[in-house]
């Protein structure tokens, strides 16, 4: 909601919020669409918002989303990242240590929450972050 082209992102007039797992993840993915769907009543902000999960297998390039949320793999993360990439989607790292493979945040729960941003990934092209997004990340390069 921090992108000043995230209208531009709508897909029917919402979020498309994709979480990509591998099989052995499913029950994590579905515990995070249950939070989600718990803690945001239907509307991140004045946004309404749907949650699809995808197997890292079923990833394609022409996957319509406005964020892709990247749980732990050995070979996916690098194609969410190349898709990301090249279509302009936010991305999300549930390791911080999947930055360095290309993808854009990572959220850590720390002493605080913190939120990582790799800005050597920052794709100025499709996506534009309001100023107080950048006061509040920690960067990475």
């Amino acid at each position: 909601m921090l992108d000043k082209k995230l209208d531009e992102k709508l897909i029917d007039g919402k979020i498309i919020y994709t979480i990509a797992y591998e099989e052995e993840d499913y029950p994590t993915a579905v515990d995070i669409t249950k939070y989600i769907e718990t803690n945001y009543k239907e509307h991140f902000d004045e946004y309404s918002y749907v949650v699809n999960l995808v197997a890292f297998s079923d990833l394609s390039c022409d996957i319509n989303t406005t964020v892709i949320y990247a749980l732990n793999s050995d070979g996916g993360i690098n194609k969410v990242a190349n898709i990301a990439k090249r279509n302009g989607i936010i991305s999300f790292a549930y390791d911080i240590n999947n930055l360095k493979n290309g993808l854009l945040f990572s959220l850590a729960l720390e002493k605080t929450t913190v939120l990582y941003l790799n800005k050597e990934n920052l794709y100025t092209e499709n996506i534009d972050f309001v100023d107080s997004l950048l006061q509040m990340v920690n960067f990475i390069d």
